[in-house]
């Protein structure tokens, strides 16, 4: 994902139920695709294609993970927090707030830690 969310295509993407319904089912829990396929009531498939943009548009984090078999699987989180329009005499200013990066949260901690 760039560093800036582009928000014609956050739009686009949040205007699709099924990428709505996955990211409210992983606001509060990780979930894998199966989980989600049995949560929101839809197909792998389906999961699979919505996933697949929701990560790459940053607003959602894929977790991997290896089972006791060596299987790789994954699992996904939420990562968008709040979306804010603003009408003004210009247009529209849209906000959009999503959780930093886990590896970018710990960078960040660290870096106030030093003082940086």
């Amino acid at each position: 994902m760039t560093e800036e969310a582009d928000p014609s295509e956050i739009f686009a993407t949040l205007d699709d139920e099924y990428a709505r319904d996955i990211l409210v089912a992983t606001k509060t829990d990780r979930l894998s695709a199966k989980e989600l396929s049995e949560e929101c009531d839809m197909s792998r498939p389906t999961v699979s294609r919505r996933v697949t943009r929701l990560v790459e548009q940053g607003l959602l984090e894929e977790y991997t993970h290896v089972d006791p078999g060596g299987r790789h699987y994954s699992e996904y989180e939420a990562r968008l927090e709040r979306i804010e329009i603003l009408l003004q005499a210009e247009g529209f200013d849209v906000n959009i707030d999503i959780r930093p990066d886990p590896a970018d949260r710990i960078t960040t901690i660290f870096e106030e830690m030093r003082g940086d």
